[in-house]
């Protein structure tokens, strides 16, 4: 029996939660995988007592209102789209994460930016953070207000030219197996003088050539594939140098400083997040097929 995969949503009752829903929502459409929709809450350790009789009490009355938050997020969801609520209890939101992701074998993690992002994009809250340094599975993180289009059409995948880059086309291959959806693999160069600009894309061009090869060699999927460099006088200027369509997602690798087959958000990765205007998947460093 073919295994259906599922993405963990860490969902809460404002508008961060509601676009991770979004996004878990597109990304799920796509690749026909189940919605496991988490709510984590804090055990009380200290309420006073003059307020409930006993912690419990307190817990008791926060849970039936998570319940009824977690419903009204499965109202959300659309008909095509198979999804599951659980309410958790964990020390914190980001470690009742990492357990929900083990405890339901799910395959992604999906979060929403905070409040206040840059250009009302992405803004890293202390969850997404935390996830972001140490989630065992890809976490892709939706920019504010994202609302999902019918269906998700591209995904670029950016990446530079150090090792390691084979791990995340080996973890796209994955998410694309068996889908129709074009493909752009893009590097970003920053660049200040143009005899410095020339050679630094025909650097990129060349290993894009060395990365379509390796794609062609272990993908399964279907689409149109291209391959672009994005140049500019920083990573963010690169980042706005490219189009981008409203219904797609990009794909970046881990820090060479993540620990194996953990997440761990490095300088570049970051930097993207000021300009980017599309959700965001960060994927594990893990060791690339041989």
């Amino acid at each position: 029996m073919t295994r259906v995969p599922n993405y963990v949503v860490a969902y809460e009752a404002t508008p961060q939660g509601r676009d991770a829903l979004e996004l878990g929502t597109a990304m799920a459409r796509l690749t026909r995988a189940e919605l496991r929709i988490c709510l984590v809450l804090q055990r009380a350790g200290g309420v006073p007592a003059k307020i409930y009789a006993t912690s419990s009490d307190f817990e008791a009355l926060l849970a039936k209102q998570a319940e009824q938050w977690l419903a009204d997020a499965l109202a959300l969801v659309p008909t095509d789209v198979t999804a599951t609520t659980h309410l958790l209890w964990a020390d914190s939101t980001s470690e009742g994460l990492i357990q929900a992701v083990a405890d339901l074998e799910s395959d992604r993690l999906v979060v929403g930016a905070a409040r206040g992002g840059i250009l009302n994009r992405f803004t890293i809250g202390s969850v997404a953070n935390a996830l972001l340094h140490a989630s065992p599975v890809p976490v892709a993180l939706a920019p504010r207000g994202y609302k999902a289009g019918v269906q998700l059409t591209r995904i670029t995948c950016a990446l530079g030219t150090r090792t390691g880059w084979e791990a995340l086309l080996d973890s796209l291959a994955a998410f694309t197996e068996g889908l129709t959806i074009d493909l752009r693999f893009v590097t970003l160069v920053e660049v200040d003088a143009a005899h410095e600009k020339h050679s630094a894309v025909a650097d990129s061009a060349a290993h894009l050539d060395t990365v379509l090869t390796y794609h062609q060699r272990h993908a399964r999927g279907g689409g149109v594939i291209t391959t672009e460099v994005g140049t500019g006088t920083g990573v963010e200027a690169a980042v706005e140098a490219l189009d981008w369509r409203p219904d797609e997602i990009a794909f970046v690798g881990s820090s060479r400083l993540a620990a194996p087959n953990r997440i761990f958000l490095g300088v570049t990765a970051h930097r993207m997040l000021h300009a980017l205007p599309v959700p965001l998947v960060v994927v594990p460093a893990t060791p690339a097929r041989s």
